[in-house]
């Protein structure tokens, strides 16, 4: 197996986490935040509060802080189950979906030669399952075994790094945004069922919209990743023997 040095793994975890981590979270506190500061200032500026509105847009800026280092922690587990857990389920998982028998990215000879390469140097024979769909949970559970030690091998191409990285990133990002979906209907609820809110009246169009935002980021997440499953699988195949 190829190793990269330690010194080049700290950098990548650290392009990783800025990349993939990071950067979805300042994009998704950008619709909390100037939703908080809209709503603010516009109560704030016809009651004639000047002093008071700027001190609410010091203290937004503050408070905005702390939540994005919240949210860098969290963002990952939320990724968790959604997209991967909803909508990257076993039957279309990046990784994994390319060695079933109904996906048509790789020929049916591709897919042998793969499998038959995975046994020969892991010993996991996906070979000998029937049927190989995401149907077959045996089969789905040997392919992720797989595709955790081919994410080990692999690792040292950094054009599979940087597609990575981008996969990362809108992976997380579509996580991010859903949670900003919910927080708007949310409060559109509280607008419309407790307590009169500034832009109430435009909260669940604001809320349908970055729901509309999620589900295109989701679809550009899921081709991200198939690309960077494909890319994985084609430098897996073109490395030596010896190097596996």
């Amino acid at each position: 197996m190829i190793q990269i040095d330690k010194e080049t793994k700290e950098k990548r975890n650290a392009e990783y986490n800025k990349k993939a981590r990071k950067y979805p979270a300042y994009l998704s506190l950008a619709i909390p935040i100037i939703l908080g500061v809209a709503m603010g200032v516009k109560d704030m500026v016809g009651a004639g509060m000047w002093i008071k509105c700027l001190t609410y847009l010091m203290s937004i800026s503050v408070i905005s802080t702390a939540l994005f280092f919240l949210l860098v922690f969290f963002l990952q587990t939320i990724a968790k189950f959604y997209p991967e857990r909803l909508f990257f389920c076993d039957r279309l998982k990046p990784t994994t979906r390319l060695l079933y028998n109904n996906d048509r990215i790789y020929t049916d000879e591709q897919k042998v030669d793969i499998r038959k390469k995975i046994f020969a140097k892991k010993n996991i024979d996906l070979q000998k399952y029937k049927p190989k769909t995401y149907k077959n949970k045996k089969y789905v559970m040997r392919i992720d075994e797989a595709a955790s030690w081919l994410h080990d091998v692999t690792r040292f191409d950094e054009i599979l790094f940087e597609k990575n990285c981008l996969y990362g990133f809108w992976r997380n990002l579509t996580a991010a945004l859903l949670v900003d979906a919910i927080l708007v209907f949310v409060l559109a609820a509280i607008n419309k069922w407790y307590y009169p809110l500034p832009l109430g009246e435009g909260l669940v169009t604001i809320g349908v919209i970055v729901l509309l935002l999620t589900i295109l980021v989701t679809w550009v997440a899921y081709c991200n990743g198939e690309t960077f499953a494909k890319r994985m699988y084609d430098v897996f195949m073109n490395m030596d023997d010896d190097n596996v």
